[in-house]
C-alpha cells in the first residue's frame, strides 16, 4: 500500500506490481493533473489500498475520482462525492479556483493470472477537461489492455496531457475510447464482471452506499438492506424449479397426510367398537374351545383306559393260547400212549 511517482527516477524503470490470482484484482491506480496531484500513482497490496494522511492531503479525492467512479462513470455529485454533497462540482477537482483551464486523467489497472500462468491486464480510465468560463466538464473514458507507464503514456515527453483524439491514437487496437457513459459501463462490465445490466447497476449502487464516510453513524438500515438485496446474484432457474417442484410435492404430501389422518380416525373409531365385539366373540369361542378340550381330555382318558384293558386282555389271550398248546401237547402224548398200549401183545393176548 504505497503511493509513488510513476516517472522514471534516477534513470531506472519503475517496478510495477504483478497479478497473483486468477480473479481480477486492482494492482495500480493513479492521477495525472487532477486536484493537487500532478502525477501520482498508488500501488495496491493484494487488491487493497490504505490511505493515511492529514486533512486536505487528498484522501477523499482518491475516493471520489477512483472507485467506484471508474466503474460507474457518472460525474453528478450525488454519485461522485463520498458525502453526496450537491454543492461540490466535479470541475473544481481540475480548476481549484486557480487554473483557467485544465485537463487530467484518473485511471486504475486490474490484473489476473490464468491457470496457465499467463498475465492479463485491463486499464480503465477517464479523461476530464474543464475551463473556468464553462459549467461542468468534458469527459471521455477508455478501456485498454495496455499498462500505464510501460506501453501507454497519458502525457507527452514535454508533460503535456493528451487530449481525447491523441489518446485514441495511442491506444489503437489495444482498447477503446468512449464518449458515452453507458457504452463505457457495458465495456467495463464485459471486461471484469459479465453481469446483466440490472445486477451491474445494483452493484454500483451498493458500492456508492458502502463508500459513504462514517457509514455507521448515518446508517439507514432499510436503504442498505435494499442495496445489499439488489446486489445479490439471482437465484438459478434450476434451483427455483427444484424448489417449486418441492413445494408442489409438499402440497401433495400434505393432502396425503390429511387423508391418512382421516383414515386413522375412522379406523380408531371402528376399532373402539370392534374391540368389544372381538372380546365377546373371543370369549364365546374360548368357551367352546375349553369344552372341546375337556371332551378331548375325557376321550383321551377313556382311550388310555381301553388301551390298558386291551393290553391285559391280549396278555390273557396269549396265556390261554399257550395253555391250550400245552394241553394239546399233553393230549397228543396221552393218545400216543393209549395207541401204544392197544398195540401191545399184552392187550392182544
Amino acid at each position: 500500500m504505497q503511493a509513488s511517482d510513476n516517472m522514471h527516477r534516477n534513470g531506472q524503470l519503475p517496478s510495477f506490481p504483478r497479478p497473483q490470482r486468477e480473479r481480477w484484482q486492482p494492482l495500480r491506480s493513479g492521477f495525472l493533473n487532477i486536484y493537487r496531484f500532478d502525477h501520482e500513482e498508488f500501488h495496491y497490496e493484494n487488491g487493497r489500498l490504505l490511505l493515511r494522511g492529514n486533512n486536505g492531503t487528498g484522501k477523499s479525492r482518491v475516493l471520489a475520482l477512483q472507485l467506484p467512479f471508474l466503474l460507474d462513470g457518472e460525474v453528478i455529485s450525488q454519485r461522485l462525492e463520498p458525502d453526496a454533497d450537491p454543492a461540490k462540482r466535479v470541475e473544481w477537482n481540475l480548476l481549484m479556483g486557480r487554473y483557467p483551464d485544465r485537463t487530467g486523467y484518473t485511471w486504475i489497472e486490474f490484473g489476473r493470472r490464468d491457470s496457465g500462468g499467463k498475465e492479463h491486464y485491463i486499464t480503465l480510465g477517464c479523461g476530464l477537461s474543464a475551463t473556468e468560463d464553462e459549467s461542468g466538464v468534458r469527459k471521455w473514458f477508455f478501456v485498454t489492455t495496455q499498462r500505464v507507464g510501460t506501453d501507454l503514456e497519458l502525457a507527452t515527453e514535454a508533460k503535456q496531457v493528451l487530449g481525447k483524439d491523441r489518446l485514441r491514437q495511442r491506444i489503437g487496437a489495444a482498447g477503446q475510447v468512449f464518449e458515452d457513459v453507458g457504452a463505457y459501463r457495458r465495456a467495463v462490465n464485459d471486461a471484469l464482471f459479465r453481469l446483466d445490466d440490472y445486477r451491474y447497476a445494483s452493484l454500483m449502487n451498493l458500492l456508492i452506499q458502502l463508500r459513504r464516510p462514517q457509514l455507521t453513524r448515518r446508517l439507514d438500515e432499510n436503504e442498505l438492506s435494499a442495496a445489499l438485496s439488489e446486489a445479490l446474484p439471482p437465484v438459478s432457474p434450476a434451483i427455483i424449479a427444484h424448489l417449486a417442484e418441492a413445494f408442489r410435492n409438499l402440497e401433495s404430501d400434505r393432502s396425503k397426510l390429511e387423508s391418512f389422518r382421516a383414515a386413522l380416525t375412522g379406523v380408531e373409531r371402528f376399532l373402539s367398537g370392534y374391540r368389544r365385539y372381538a372380546e365377546v366373540a373371543a370369549k364365546r369361542r374360548g368357551d367352546r374351545v375349553r369344552a372341546a378340550h375337556y371332551e378331548y381330555e375325557s376321550g383321551m382318558k377313556e382311550i388310555l383306559t381301553s388301551e390298558a384293558e386291551c393290553d391285559r386282555s391280549l396278555a390273557e389271550l396269549a396265556r390261554l393260547k399257550a395253555e391250550i398248546q400245552h394241553l394239546s401237547a399233553e393230549q397228543e402224548a396221552v393218545q400216543a400212549e393209549i395207541a401204544a398200549l392197544e398195540r401191545s401183545p399184552q392187550m392182544n393176548g
